[in-house]
């Protein structure tokens, strides 16, 4: 099976999570959309074009602020408004994570605080701190706790976060519930409102801040060593319900499963060895190096090994590591994805569009591989019954694919300013767009072709179904649910219009 497969150079990246801005947030991005970040050492940058299938970049990094806008405003203004003042990561952000309930992404800078980054871009430092290392963990209030390697975070979606805590077990982090009625309080804000920095408004209204609360996860009396985990919601169960999936730190590969909300539950094998790697026995020098639980309950698995050959194949030079990714049902049947991607990888997320996304490799950047995938729920990018609710008795937030989707749909109208013509069919279109997003239109509508100011445009030999297609993709970014009777025409008029990646996608039906 063909999967599309692209690569992104950005060294450093420590993670890529998407979080979801309500209306009216003062973040660089349009309220009540999903925003996708890649944390790049100190920075957040935002990822364009996770949400379609027409390409993606980095943007600009995001500036970070120790205080709200609220906060601001309470200092006296010593010459019109105060700025706020900047937030400057002592140490690489790290290990994404959003959590739905408060409506926030969490960090870890470094290894030793998790930190909270609300919609309008306020950092707060919530547990542990940041550059104290220790020995031993504490268990405690937020600013009281302490860590001794964190190396990741999960949240149940339910109001609490999971950490992967090397030497100090796995660590629940309790949300204050305080946290959730803000961000329940915020989806309905309206422009220019307060976005959901719980701390950040306490701060500004004199009031104390609430704590996160820090406990270590036992099982029985002893401490479950973790390297990496993902919470995995229960089918049956209400929010919050369900296990944590998780390899266990400094051994060989294998998945465990670790039912939340019994006092004697114990971990249970999930996929050992054997399946994660695809060969009998253990594998010396092999380990899990991150997991993703998609919306089917698949656990996709990246799995580090230093005895593979290089991504070209046995002929290519050899790699001192290559990453294998293997897909684990809720059975623990494994499956591998058909790909060796050389050098070590991790991190790995779902992005809005399905792709999976991988970090690391021998140049550091993104990998993305286009498998389809179906966010997992407590997702950004899945709508819930909050944001019904948010929405109810008024239009569901706007976004510029489907504004363009809704434009091509209502054609013939006068906007149009040229028509393409095929197999007896007339397709309306702005060439303003065609150029934007085809380079094939570019040259012929903006060089010196005889076309060049043409109201009419012609494709000889273009199927008219396959460029209905061609045509949503330009507009829209999205190519789905190509017809299996199609693929191979729209691949081959992709390719003659110059759109490797629609091409890529078609092939792959």
């Amino acid at each position: 099976m063909h999967i599309l497969h692209s690569e992104i150079p950005a060294p450093g990246i420590g993670g890529v999570v998407t979080r979801r801005l309500p209306p009216g947030c003062g973040s660089g991005c349009g309220g009540g959309s999903t925003q996708t970040l890649v944390a790049c050492g100190g920075e957040l940058r935002p990822l364009l074009g996770a949400e379609g299938h027409s390409g993606l970049e980095l943007g600009p990094p995001l500036l970070l602020y120790e205080e709200s806008a609220a906060t601001a405003a309470t200092r006296r203004p010593t010459e019109g408004t105060p700025a706020r003042r900047r937030y400057v990561p002592r140490h690489a952000l790290l290990n994404a994570e959003w959590d739905p309930s408060s409506s926030a992404v969490y960090f870890t800078e470094g290894t030793s605080a998790v930190v909270r980054l609300d919609c309008d871009d306020t950092v707060t430092v919530v547990a542990g701190a940041v550059r104290e290392e220790v020995e031993e963990d504490i268990d405690g209030p937020g600013s009281t706790a302490r860590f001794v390697k964190l190396w990741e975070l999960a949240s149940d979606g339910a109001g609490a976060l999971y950490a992967a805590d090397i030497g100090g077990g796995i660590r629940k982090l309790q949300l204050p519930a305080e946290w959730q009625q803000a961000a329940a309080g915020a989806r309905g804000s309206q422009p220019g409102g307060s976005g959901t920095a719980a701390p950040g408004l306490a701060a500004a209204a004199g009031q104390q801040v609430a704590a996160v609360q820090v406990s270590t996860l036992l099982c029985g009396t002893r401490r479950v060593e973790a390297s990496c985990l993902f919470f995995a919601p229960s089918v049956a169960g209400g929010s919050g319900s369900g296990s944590l999936v998780f390899s266990w730190s400094g051994r060989s590969p294998a998945l465990h499963r670790l039912p939340l909300g019994a006092s004697d539950a114990q971990p249970l094998l999930l996929a050992g060895p054997a399946a994660l790697t695809g060969r009998a026995g253990d594998v010396p020098g092999s380990w899990v190096s991150g997991l993703v639980v998609d919306g089917a309950g698949d656990v996709h698995v990246t799995v580090v090994t230093d005895d593979a050959p290089a991504a070209g194949g046995a002929g290519g030079p050899p790699a001192p590591y290559a990453t294998i990714v293997r897909r684990v049902a809720s059975d623990g049947a494994a499956t591998s994805i058909d790909m060796r991607l050389a050098g070590r990888r991790g991190y790995p997320a779902i992005l809005p569009n399905g792709y999976l996304e991988l970090c690391g490799g021998s140049g550091g950047g993104l990998t993305v591989l286009d498998l389809g995938l179906q966010p997992p729920t407590g997702h950004a990018a899945n709508r819930t019954a909050a944001d019904a609710d948010d929405y109810a008795g008024g239009p569901p937030p706007r976004t510029l694919p489907a504004d363009l989707a809704a434009l091509l749909d209502q054609q013939p109208d006068d906007t149009a300013d040229v028509a393409v013509l095929l197999g007896g069919r007339t397709f309306h279109a702005h060439r303003v767009i065609l150029s934007a997003r085809c380079d094939y239109f570019r040259q012929l509508l903006g060089g010196s072709f005889a076309e060049g100011g043409a109201r009419q445009l012609s494709l000889p030999d273009a199927d008219p179904d396959a460029f209905a297609v061609v045509l949503r993709f330009v507009y829209a970014g999205t190519a789905a649910d190509i017809p299996a009777t199609q693929a191979q025409a729209v691949a081959e008029l992709a390719d003659r219009l110059l759109l490797p990646e629609l091409c890529r996608l078609a092939a792959a039906q």
